[in-house]
């Protein structure tokens, strides 16, 4: 069967919205919007320190001394809101918006020193103040948050099996809620015949589920109201996830398949027909360094300004 050609749409043009500065953080809101986490360039490397070991690789630095400011961004079209958060120590982050204007902030890494781990997540206000911290853990892959302030988190194997001095990782489960005081609501329980996740490779919280797909068998997971469905799947190795509940595309892959995108139905228990898919970048842009991530049944990336977008809806 031949593959079936698609593009990324411009969905829109960030320059006026990014102006001067740079992004250190980038991600999708739960209403599809774009949230961005800029600062002045002389800041751009700040949050990405990593600290040397004598004899060993060099590791992530999970926590700032020193603080750097940095401008909040939700953009759909028109700028939904902007917000100076003038002292941020977050490195690695990742921003996610929650109900009534407040701002989530999250550190990929996490150490836990002599029974106190970080506080790896802060709650700015409406104002840009810092309203709350808590412990989200370590190594984590994604923050999605959903419009009533669930807030999903998704660990790569660091944060499942422990590193950075957790023995008993708060990650080990690999997919877990959160509620806006960084209590845990829910966590992943893989249902009889999987196996439980070893690294979650791609996230998607859609409007009415949380989706997930991880190795090592890489299923496809729904996590409905609590309660979990799965789907054995084939494909491996891929990186993002957009479902519309009836289709769901699999994007990224190993080596040469980092731009793969591979569709499939969902059929009872089964995925069919699957197929691969060319989707292409506009022009001049190299989709091999570009991290897509899925919003519902979209796909998104950022590229310098630019903010592109693949749905299902295309796919007739």
């Amino acid at each position: 069967m031949p593959k079936a050609h698609f593009q990324f749409q411009l969905k829109a043009d960030l320059s006026k919205v990014i102006g001067e500065k740079k992004v250190v953080a980038s991600s999708i809101g739960p209403n599809g919007e774009a949230c961005l986490l800029l600062v002045d360039p002389v800041y751009e490397k700040t949050p990405f320190g990593r600290e040397e070991r004598k004899g060993f690789a060099s590791f992530p630095i999970s926590k700032l001394e020193n603080h750097y400011p940095a401008t909040f961004v939700r953009f759909d079209g028109g700028v939904l809101q902007q917000t100076e958060l003038p002292e941020v120590d977050i490195t690695f982050p990742a921003v996610q918006p929650l109900p009534n204007g407040e701002i989530l902030l999250v550190g990929a890494r996490c150490h836990y020193r002599d029974g106190n781990p970080e506080q790896n997540a802060a709650i700015h206000d409406s104002q840009g103040r810092v309203a709350r911290r808590f412990v989200l853990g370590d190594g984590i892959a994604d923050v999605q948050t959903t419009k009533d302030g669930m807030i999903w988190v998704s660990y790569f194997d660091e944060g499942v099996f422990g590193n950075y001095g957790w023995d008993k990782p708060m990650g080990s489960a690999g997919l877990v809620s959160y509620d806006l005081r960084g209590r845990v609501v829910w966590a992943f329980e893989p249902p009889d015949g999987l196996d439980a996740i070893a690294d979650c490779y791609a996230l998607n919280v859609a409007h009415d589920a949380a989706w997930a797909y991880y190795y090592t068998d890489f299923p496809v997971v729904q996590v409905q109201a609590g309660k979990v469905r799965a789907w054995k799947n084939q494909i491996g190795g891929a990186n993002a996830l957009a479902v519309d509940g009836r289709r769901l595309v699999l994007w990224g892959g190993y080596g040469d398949k980092q731009s793969r995108c591979v569709f499939q139905e969902i059929a009872g228990d089964s995925l069919v027909n699957s197929s691969e898919l060319i989707v292409r970048f506009p022009t001049g842009v190299d989709p091999m360094p570009i991290r897509v991530r899925g919003r519902g049944s979209t796909l998104h990336a950022f590229v310098e300004n630019s903010w592109l977008a693949f749905s299902l809806d295309a796919i007739r």
